[in-house]
């Protein structure tokens, strides 16, 4: 650790989690919300894919920038960016009223224009690389990946609270009429408020890291850009990073769908649900990784814990049918009289997926932080993030398809999908420090 970094790294982690938190907010509506439109599934795996595909293309770009303008202002601009964004993304059905289609236009623009800015991550997680030592960097890269899981444990839920009836009545009775208060509207215009929030925080306390920034200016080019991916480490971990995000995203787009279509879940409901995976992931994320990847090593960590993936997205489909079999039929179906056995075993399968998924996310950050030079974090950063984002770009359309076609496909083939991600890392010999090959 760098001295006196301490306090900048938890400042970066509070202003994150506030950009976090706002994009956690919306995905327990989103499915609703894209239903409230009268238009096909197969639209909320294509909305999921939009903000994707403005990331994929951003990420590199934002990286590359913050290696030669500075981390700050690159966080600045995108957090600025995202709360436009969520502003018009919460008004897109009120426009809707009186053009649906225009409405729709709107929706998908704003989504889109959120995930340009969602590039952000980059130059957060490079930030995070310019102020730590390689032996402490997947414990401080763990609490930027903390900061994902917190924002999913208060996002959905706040999401889910704010999208209810009495919230939505208190909210109007102070508001103006000309302000539309919907359970669409409002968890979005809060989100906005958030990424807001964290801009002025950036713009008032967060210093810069990267002092050589003037030295590269002349350096942003689609090759200098693409440069990272000359690493045959680098190379190997994005087309993991790349095969994971398809699977991961589509089986997380198409989950809500799944528990409102099986288990009859409201907005409420599957947001704590969703709060209850953020926990354990925040807990695996600050934690277990770290430690775990301390004991062993990143590549042991990531290999092992995409069997557990393999594992829980294979069962997910199956926990009504598990709960409700012969075997387990004897014992007491209820818990406390309120939930039910298939509903338990979801938890528990969901919550392996959980810190699964936190282990691997941490496993492959650190990797790639390993095998960047110092003068190319936030590009390799930005390529790591942009092959995530083509992978959740493909990933829910291809899975919102399958789950019309058959509810289990999704996380079926999602789990098949890290077969190979599992032969790609073995591929990848890892060393100590930074001596990462394939």
């Amino acid at each position: 650790m760098i001295g006196g970094s301490k306090k900048a790294i938890y400042l970066i982690f509070f202003i994150i989690l506030l950009d976090l938190v706002g994009f956690g907010i919306i995905i327990p509506i989103l499915p609703f919300y894209v239903r409230s439109f009268g238009v096909s599934d197969i639209a909320i795996g294509l909305l999921a894919a939009s903000y994707s595909l403005t990331q994929f293309v951003s990420a590199p770009f934002l990286g590359s920038l913050s290696d030669s303008w500075g981390r700050r202002p690159i966080l600045m601009i995108s957090l600025l960016g995202s709360s436009i964004a969520w502003f018009f993304f919460g008004i897109a059905e009120e426009i809707a009223s009186f053009n649906i289609v225009f409405g729709l236009v709107v929706l998908f623009s704003a989504r889109m224009f959120a995930g340009a800015m969602g590039g952000n991550i980059s130059a957060a997680n490079a930030y995070i690389a310019d102020v730590t030592t390689e032996e402490d960097r997947a414990k401080y890269l763990g609490l930027m990946g903390a900061a994902f899981a917190v924002g999913f444990i208060i996002g959905p839920a706040l999401g889910g609270f704010l999208a209810t009836d009495y919230i939505i009545g208190i909210v109007s009775s102070f508001l103006p009429s000309m302000i539309p208060i919907t359970p669409y509207s409002l968890p979005s215009f809060v989100a906005a408020l958030l990424s807001l929030s964290g801009m002025v925080l950036c713009a008032i306390y967060l210093p810069e890291t990267n002092r050589d920034r003037g030295v590269k200016r002349n350096k942003n080019n689609l090759e200098h850009i693409l440069e990272p991916l000359k690493n045959e480490s680098i190379r190997g971990i994005v087309i993991v990073a790349l095969l994971g995000a398809i699977a991961f995203s589509g089986v997380t787009v198409m989950f809500v769908p799944f528990v409102a279509d099986i288990y009859g879940y409201s907005p409420a409901v599957a947001g704590l649900l969703l709060t209850y995976v953020g926990i354990i992931s925040a807990i695996t994320h600050g934690s277990i990784a770290p430690k775990s990847i301390e004991k062993y090593s990143p590549m042991d960590v990531a290999i092992f814990s995409s069997f557990g993936i393999i594992l829980s997205m294979f069962l997910m489909p199956f926990c009504p049918a598990i709960g409700n079999s012969y075997f387990i039929r004897g014992v007491s179906p209820y818990l406390l009289g309120v939930i039910g056995l298939d509903e338990i075993i979801l938890l528990l399968v969901v919550g392996i997926f959980a810190i699964s998924i936190a282990c691997h996310m941490v496993s492959l950050t650190t990797l790639i932080s390993l095998a960047a030079s110092e003068d190319q974090q936030g590009s390799a950063f930005g390529v790591f993030q942009s092959a995530g984002s083509l992978g959740r770009t493909f990933g829910p359309p291809i899975m919102a398809l399958l789950y019309i076609i058959a509810i289990w496909s999704p996380f079926v083939v999602g789990s098949l999908i890290f077969i190979p991600v599992i032969l790609a890392l073995r591929k990848i010999r890892f060393g100590m420090g930074s001596n990462i090959s394939s």
